[in-house]
């Protein structure tokens, strides 16, 4: 077995590294899919759950509190699907870290 330069080793890691680097960027995608599915599917379906108990039971609160626990579980999805846009920040390196100080 032959000894591997530090070259070799140098453009070994940077493959690893490029490799972690797209399968984040996949699972991130696949997120954000399943998080865009969800802000659809959710609003209508509690929608159409509560208009059926309002039209079949003729129950306004029942209702109600189904348009309410679909809203309330709504809004953390469509925070999470802008969430999951923003891109991370690059904080390896010291000089990166804005604290805040403008001289």
């Amino acid at each position: 077995m032959a000894k591997k330069s530090k070259k070799e080793l140098r453009r070994e890691r940077k493959e690893r590294e490029e490799q972690a680097r797209r399968e984040a960027e996949a699972l991130r995608l696949k997120r954000r899919r399943i998080f865009r599915i969800a802000a659809v599917v959710v609003p209508v379906i509690t929608l159409a759950g509560a208009i059926a108990i309002y039209v079949g039971m003729d129950d306004r609160q029942l209702a109600g509190l189904l348009g309410m626990v679909g809203l309330a579980i709504w809004v953390p999805v469509l925070l999470g699907l802008v969430g999951s846009s923003v891109k991370p920040r690059d904080r390896t390196r010291a000089g990166s870290i804005d604290f805040g100080n403008k001289r």
